[in-house]
């Protein structure tokens, strides 16, 4: 492995590799030990356009969607350290008429950008996505992936090496897994379904007996798959009960809130998480955005989930 860049945060030293490997690392027993002054990553969302309409979207995209005014973002992303991840969404953030420029400026801030699409955009915008991998503007790439559908299209894609499918529990059969098997890419990060957006109106029965399945079936995925969750999976999922104690505590990245925040940048706000309900608005410096994240979200250091363990 390269290591991309190396920056101490607070009192949180941030290390970061090429195959989106990330150690995070502080003096203390306990992770309310960790006293990072910037989030060392942050979803932001760009546009809220996207002609795709699904159900289950927690952001509310569509067609009528607006895109955000980048120019203002970079305003306040401009004093992130650099080695700072940001994970770039939407919507569909490739229809944002001015993603390439925001991107060459991330990357000259020595901003680390990822980035999440819908697989069913791919073939559409398939040169676009090389360019943007072939000149490091991003570093990664998320496809979102639903239902059983014809993946050939990742063979197109110049390198996938660091290109991950995302799936939502709930949303897709576990047996998409297998079909990602089939595929060149074995990188999966699994998303907790998100009652929120129009997600909270499309959760029936049959999204719960398919989560159930899930949690049923998931372990026998892990020795076929690099398999990752994101904050709201691993709680649903209860992660840390399938792992030894000293491997767990390699694992667990800190929960929502702690090390990284959210930015709506279409609507110029800020909060916890994309499915935080409580935002506010982005008009002060990101050091004393991410101060109040970590304070709202404080109650959390303490649940059992989170403690080292052995704690």
């Amino acid at each position: 492995m390269k290591i991309l860049n190396s920056y101490l945060n607070g009192n949180v030293r941030v290390t970061l590799f090429d195959n989106g490997t990330k150690i995070q690392e502080w003096d203390g027993d306990d992770y309310s030990d960790a006293m990072p002054e910037f989030p060392n990553s942050m979803d932001v969302k760009i546009t809220n356009y996207c002609d795709l309409g699904c159900a289950f979207c927690h952001e509310k995209s569509t067609k009528h969607g607006k895109h955000a005014d980048l120019d203002y973002l970079l305003k306040i992303l401009k004093d992130l350290p650099k080695g700072t991840e940001l994970a770039i969404g939407g919507g569909n953030p490739l229809d944002h008429p001015h993603l390439y420029d925001f991107l060459s400026k991330c990357k000259e801030l020595g901003l680390i950008c990822n980035m999440t699409m819908n697989y069913l955009h791919l073939n559409k915008y398939i040169d676009l996505v090389n360019k943007l991998i072939d000149e490091q503007l991003i570093m990664g790439l998320g496809l979102s992936i639903s239902g059983r559908t014809n993946i050939d299209d990742v063979n197109k894609i110049n390198n996938v090496s660091n290109v991950v499918f995302h799936v939502i529990s709930g949303v897709q059969s576990v047996s998409i897994l297998d079909l990602i098997y089939a595929s060149p890419i074995k990188k999966v990060l699994i998303l907790g379904y998100k009652q929120f957006g129009r997600g909270e109106q499309y959760y029936n029965e049959n999204v719960k007996e398919a989560e159930e399945v899930w949690h049923t079936q998931i372990t026998k995925y892990f020795d076929k798959l690099q398999l990752t969750f994101d904050d709201l999976g691993a709680k649903q999922f209860n992660v840390k009960q399938y792992f030894p104690e000293d491997v767990w505590r390699t694992l667990f990245t800190g929960f929502d809130g702690q090390f990284t925040m959210y930015i709506d940048a279409v609507n110029k706000q800020y909060a916890v998480s994309s499915t935080g309900k409580a935002r506010f608005n982005l008009n002060k410096p990101i050091k004393d955005c991410f101060k109040h994240v970590r304070k709202i979200s404080g109650h959390e250091f303490s649940h059992e989930f989170f403690r080292p363990i052995g704690k």
